[in-house]
């Protein structure tokens, strides 16, 4: 289960850095694996055990997150590997979510963004990361989805994140490296336009197989299919007088985890899994966060969220001392409306995200593939009357736009 070269020799001078303790000593190191089966297809996550004596003598027992890519014999793992997933993620631990605490504090928005980092080690492509699990860090009903309550919450914290992003390259412009101005839809990559072309072929056959979808819809998104890529790279597209944030990149009810108070209420929200973070609109968080996050009964609540972003992010600058430019809310809400297409291409991993079913993948590639196993996966994932209700909604709105239509 460990790596042969994690052992306590390995761990001991990285824990005596980070707890500044140089008389610390690992007494032993053991492992579980630190998530389920189809929980995770981007990396290895192993949750360790360590106890350890201080130099006052008292003995501690921790756990920590061990998150080491995948093997170079994984299929997806090229894929991962052109776009720059683990470098990016490295770098985000290592460089940038320090700088991002640092800057933070100084403005006095206290409370905490994400685990630190207890070590980053590039030969091995591995971190160690602070477990939040003891600290009553949970995540939310990945099924059930969001409440208000928790969406607001997520929204502060990424307005958080994206003001001190704007500082960042302000005043440390290089640490966002090139790394950083990638995404799915780049036009100089390849692998991701054969995921989401497998993507939208199983979404096609979902709409495909419901009579009403088909009518409505069906003609449209068959013509759809082959600028998807392109529409997606606009989306990316920053303009000059467009706000442009480091983002998380792949916020969803997974990638963040809750503190709640007695009366079961989220207090507090932090984010984890920061390999798609880059530069781009803030918008196309929120429309990722929306589109695979938040309750249905709540989506028409939207222009209210965005406003909660945007008021925020603003206060937030403000805390900074800011004098840059920042667009006017109506400014703001017409940059998240230009992205709006962005909801569809969310929306092509939302069937396995919510899903709840017996069928089960560890392969990346079954959410996209035409293998036998792929495809009953697929239509698994799609056959769910939240899905059926989801994809409805959402391509009334998109219709109703025109965003169906070849631009």
């Amino acid at each position: 289960m460990l790596p042969t070269w994690l052992t306590a020799e390995y761990l001991q001078p990285r824990l005596r850095a980070y707890c500044q303790d140089e008389q610390l000593k690992v007494l032993k190191i053991w492992a579980k694996p630190a998530t389920g089966k189809g929980e995770n297809f981007v990396g290895v996550m192993t949750r360790i055990y360590v106890d350890y004596q201080l130099g006052d003598g008292s003995l501690e027992k921790k756990t920590y997150i061990v998150k080491q890519a995948l093997a170079d014999d994984v299929p997806q793992t090229q894929v991962f590997f052109e776009y720059d997933l683990y470098t990016r993620e490295m770098d985000m631990y290592e460089f940038v979510l320090p700088k991002l605490k640092e800057l933070l504090q100084e403005a006095g928005l206290d409370g905490k963004l994400t685990a630190d980092a207890i070590t980053v080690d590039r030969e091995y492509n591995t971190m160690i990361l602070e477990d939040l699990a003891p600290y009553n860090y949970v995540n939310a009903d990945r099924v059930k989805q969001l409440d208000l309550a928790h969406t607001k919450l997520t929204l502060e914290m990424l307005a958080k994140f994206h003001a001190a992003s704007i500082i960042l390259q302000e005043r440390h412009p290089e640490l966002l490296t090139k790394c950083f101005f990638i995404h799915f839809f780049s036009r100089d990559k390849k692998a991701y336009a054969e995921v989401f072309a497998g993507l939208f072929e199983a979404f096609l056959r979902f709409i495909d197989g419901q009579p009403n979808l088909k009518k409505a819809y069906g003609a449209k998104l068959h013509k759809l299919r082959a600028h998807i890529m392109e529409y997606g790279a606009r989306a990316y597209d920053v303009g000059e007088s467009d706000v442009r944030t480091l983002n998380h990149g792949d916020c969803w009810t997974t990638n963040i985890m809750f503190q709640y108070d007695d009366a079961g209420k989220p207090r507090t929200v932090v984010a984890i899994d920061f390999q798609f973070s880059n530069c781009t609109s803030p918008t196309i968080d929120l429309h990722y966060f929306f589109t695979t996050s938040l309750k249905e009964e709540f989506r028409d609540k939207e222009s209210e969220l965005v406003e909660h972003h945007y008021r925020a992010l603003k206060a937030n600058l403000e805390k900074f001392s800011y004098k840059g430019s920042f667009p006017s809310l109506q400014e703001y809400e017409l940059q998240f409306e230009r992205r709006r297409f962005m909801s569809l291409l969310a929306h092509m991993f939302k069937p396995c995200m919510i899903y709840n079913g017996s069928e089960e993948t560890s392969d990346f590639s079954s959410l996209y593939s035409d293998t036998p196993e792929a495809l009953r996966y697929q239509k698994s994932v799609y056959a769910s009357e939240a899905v059926i209700r989801s994809a409805t909604k959402l391509l009334a709105v998109l219709d109703a736009k025109g965003l169906l239509d070849l631009q």
